[in-house]
Protein backbone atom coordinates (compact mmCIF):
# COMPACT_ATOMS: atom_id res chain seq x y z
CA UNK A 1 0.00 0.00 0.00
CA UNK A 2 0.93 3.57 -0.67
CA UNK A 3 0.27 6.14 1.80
CA UNK A 4 -2.29 9.19 0.40
CA UNK A 5 -0.41 12.00 1.93
CA UNK A 6 3.76 11.31 1.48
CA UNK A 7 3.18 8.22 -0.96
CA UNK A 8 5.60 5.88 1.16
CA UNK A 9 5.10 2.27 0.76
CA UNK A 10 4.06 0.13 3.35
CA UNK A 11 2.44 -3.36 4.71
CA UNK A 12 -1.01 -4.36 4.11
CA UNK A 13 -2.06 -4.43 7.98
CA UNK A 14 -0.19 -1.21 8.97
CA UNK A 15 -2.66 1.26 10.77
CA UNK A 16 -0.40 3.99 10.46
CA UNK A 17 2.58 5.07 8.06
CA UNK A 18 5.69 4.55 8.89
CA UNK A 19 7.17 7.68 7.67
CA UNK A 20 5.06 10.86 8.29
CA UNK A 21 2.09 8.76 10.61
CA UNK A 22 -1.03 9.60 8.83
CA UNK A 23 -3.83 7.16 9.67
CA UNK A 24 -4.41 4.46 6.81
CA UNK A 25 -7.65 4.38 5.55
CA UNK A 26 -8.69 0.06 4.90
CA UNK A 27 -10.46 0.12 1.74
CA UNK A 28 -12.50 -2.53 1.42
CA UNK A 29 -11.39 -5.28 -1.62
CA UNK A 30 -13.39 -5.49 -4.24
CA UNK A 31 -16.27 -8.67 -4.71
CA UNK A 32 -15.29 -11.44 -7.56
CA UNK A 33 -18.85 -11.28 -7.97
CA UNK A 34 -19.64 -7.95 -8.37
CA UNK A 35 -16.42 -5.57 -9.26
CA UNK A 36 -17.02 -2.16 -7.53
CA UNK A 37 -19.04 -3.91 -4.81
CA UNK A 38 -17.54 -4.23 -1.31
CA UNK A 39 -17.27 -8.40 -0.74
CA UNK A 40 -17.98 -7.55 3.27
CA UNK A 41 -22.07 -7.49 2.10
CA UNK A 42 -23.48 -10.61 3.51
CA UNK A 43 -26.03 -11.20 1.39
CA UNK A 44 -26.41 -10.86 -2.65
CA UNK A 45 -29.49 -10.02 -4.07
CA UNK A 46 -29.84 -14.50 -5.57
CA UNK A 47 -29.28 -15.60 -2.42
CA UNK A 48 -31.92 -12.72 -0.41
CA UNK A 49 -34.18 -13.96 -3.34
CA UNK A 50 -33.62 -17.51 -4.10
CA UNK A 51 -35.89 -19.19 -0.78
CA UNK A 52 -39.04 -16.86 -2.02
CA UNK A 53 -38.88 -17.81 -5.42
CA UNK A 54 -38.99 -21.22 -4.87
CA UNK A 55 -41.35 -21.46 -2.59
CA UNK A 56 -43.07 -19.37 -4.87
CA UNK A 57 -42.82 -21.93 -7.67
CA UNK A 58 -44.36 -24.53 -5.45
CA UNK A 59 -47.47 -22.24 -4.02
CA UNK A 60 -47.74 -21.63 -8.27
CA UNK A 61 -47.78 -25.30 -9.08
CA UNK A 62 -50.74 -25.99 -6.84
CA UNK A 63 -52.63 -23.17 -7.56
CA UNK A 64 -52.27 -23.75 -11.43
CA UNK A 65 -53.31 -27.10 -10.70
CA UNK A 66 -56.74 -26.34 -9.01
CA UNK A 67 -57.32 -23.78 -11.61
CA UNK A 68 -57.17 -26.38 -14.34
CA UNK A 69 -59.34 -28.55 -12.34
CA UNK A 70 -62.04 -26.69 -11.57
CA UNK A 71 -62.01 -24.96 -15.29
CA UNK A 72 -62.18 -28.71 -16.73
CA UNK A 73 -65.14 -29.34 -14.26
CA UNK A 74 -66.46 -26.08 -15.99
CA UNK A 75 -65.79 -27.21 -19.64
CA UNK A 76 -67.21 -30.56 -18.59
CA UNK A 77 -70.61 -29.03 -17.39
CA UNK A 78 -71.03 -26.96 -20.36
CA UNK A 79 -70.30 -29.68 -22.93
CA UNK A 80 -71.65 -32.18 -21.26
CA UNK A 81 -70.30 -35.75 -21.01
CA UNK A 82 -67.03 -37.04 -22.51
CA UNK A 83 -68.45 -40.91 -22.07
CA UNK A 84 -71.46 -40.82 -24.26
CA UNK A 85 -74.50 -38.24 -25.24
CA UNK A 86 -77.42 -39.31 -24.55
CA UNK A 87 -80.48 -37.36 -23.38
CA UNK A 88 -79.47 -38.38 -19.79
CA UNK A 89 -76.34 -36.64 -20.29
CA UNK A 90 -77.25 -33.51 -22.22
CA UNK A 91 -75.71 -30.52 -22.31
CA UNK A 92 -75.94 -27.17 -23.17
CA UNK A 93 -73.70 -26.37 -26.09
CA UNK A 94 -73.50 -30.80 -26.88
CA UNK A 95 -70.42 -32.77 -26.76
CA UNK A 96 -68.01 -30.41 -29.47
CA UNK A 97 -65.07 -33.50 -29.14
CA UNK A 98 -64.47 -32.78 -25.33
CA UNK A 99 -63.48 -36.18 -24.82
CA UNK A 100 -60.52 -35.68 -27.45
CA UNK A 101 -58.79 -33.20 -25.42
CA UNK A 102 -59.17 -34.76 -22.10
CA UNK A 103 -55.76 -36.29 -22.67
CA UNK A 104 -53.94 -33.29 -23.66
CA UNK A 105 -55.54 -31.29 -20.78
CA UNK A 106 -54.21 -33.93 -18.28
CA UNK A 107 -50.75 -34.40 -19.88
CA UNK A 108 -50.63 -30.49 -19.57
CA UNK A 109 -51.67 -30.24 -16.31
CA UNK A 110 -49.40 -33.25 -15.48
CA UNK A 111 -46.39 -31.69 -16.89
CA UNK A 112 -47.31 -28.20 -15.55
CA UNK A 113 -47.32 -28.98 -12.41
CA UNK A 114 -43.97 -31.14 -12.56
CA UNK A 115 -42.31 -28.28 -13.83
CA UNK A 116 -43.40 -26.09 -11.11
CA UNK A 117 -42.82 -28.53 -8.74
CA UNK A 118 -39.63 -29.46 -10.16
CA UNK A 119 -38.15 -25.88 -10.08
CA UNK A 120 -39.39 -24.92 -6.77
CA UNK A 121 -37.21 -27.83 -5.09
CA UNK A 122 -34.40 -27.09 -7.11
CA UNK A 123 -34.51 -23.39 -5.84
CA UNK A 124 -35.48 -24.46 -2.34
CA UNK A 125 -32.26 -26.80 -2.56
CA UNK A 126 -30.19 -25.06 -4.38
CA UNK A 127 -29.17 -27.65 -7.01
CA UNK A 128 -26.79 -26.58 -9.68
CA UNK A 129 -28.91 -26.80 -12.59
CA UNK A 130 -31.88 -25.25 -10.67
CA UNK A 131 -31.00 -22.19 -12.63
CA UNK A 132 -31.50 -23.51 -15.90
CA UNK A 133 -34.67 -24.89 -15.25
CA UNK A 134 -36.20 -21.95 -13.28
CA UNK A 135 -35.54 -20.00 -16.29
CA UNK A 136 -37.03 -22.28 -18.65
CA UNK A 137 -39.61 -22.80 -16.62
CA UNK A 138 -40.21 -19.37 -15.97
CA UNK A 139 -40.48 -18.61 -20.27
CA UNK A 140 -43.37 -21.13 -20.10
CA UNK A 141 -45.16 -19.45 -17.31
CA UNK A 142 -45.30 -16.19 -18.63
CA UNK A 143 -48.17 -17.09 -21.11
CA UNK A 144 -50.10 -18.43 -17.56
CA UNK A 145 -52.13 -14.76 -17.30
CA UNK A 146 -51.38 -12.32 -13.64
CA UNK A 147 -49.78 -15.30 -11.32
CA UNK A 148 -47.97 -17.11 -13.54
CA UNK A 149 -46.33 -14.07 -15.65
CA UNK A 150 -45.67 -12.07 -12.38
CA UNK A 151 -43.68 -15.61 -11.14
CA UNK A 152 -42.04 -15.68 -14.67
CA UNK A 153 -40.74 -12.07 -14.81
CA UNK A 154 -40.13 -12.17 -11.15
CA UNK A 155 -37.70 -15.39 -11.63
CA UNK A 156 -35.86 -13.92 -15.04
CA UNK A 157 -35.58 -11.15 -13.49
CA UNK A 158 -33.66 -13.09 -9.88
CA UNK A 159 -32.26 -15.89 -12.19
CA UNK A 160 -31.36 -14.58 -15.62
CA UNK A 161 -28.45 -11.71 -16.07
CA UNK A 162 -24.71 -13.33 -16.19
CA UNK A 163 -24.05 -11.67 -12.99
CA UNK A 164 -26.85 -13.62 -10.88
CA UNK A 165 -25.77 -16.88 -12.99
CA UNK A 166 -22.25 -16.27 -10.80
CA UNK A 167 -23.98 -15.60 -7.63
CA UNK A 168 -25.92 -18.98 -8.11
CA UNK A 169 -22.98 -21.12 -9.15
CA UNK A 170 -21.31 -19.47 -6.00
CA UNK A 171 -24.45 -20.42 -3.92
CA UNK A 172 -24.39 -24.05 -5.04
CA UNK A 173 -21.14 -24.11 -4.47
CA UNK A 174 -21.28 -23.36 -0.68
CA UNK A 175 -24.28 -25.15 0.23
CA UNK A 176 -23.82 -28.59 1.59
CA UNK A 177 -24.61 -31.79 -0.48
Amino acid sequence: MTCSSCGAVFAQDAHFCPHCGTPVVQQPQPSPIYPGYPAVLPYTRVSRHLQVAGILWIVYAFERTASKLVGLMFLHGIFGSHLNADWNNWAPLGNFGFAMIWPVVVVSLIVGLGLSLLTGYALLTKQPWGRVIAIVTSILALFHPIFGTALGIYTLWLLAPAASGDEYAAITAASPR
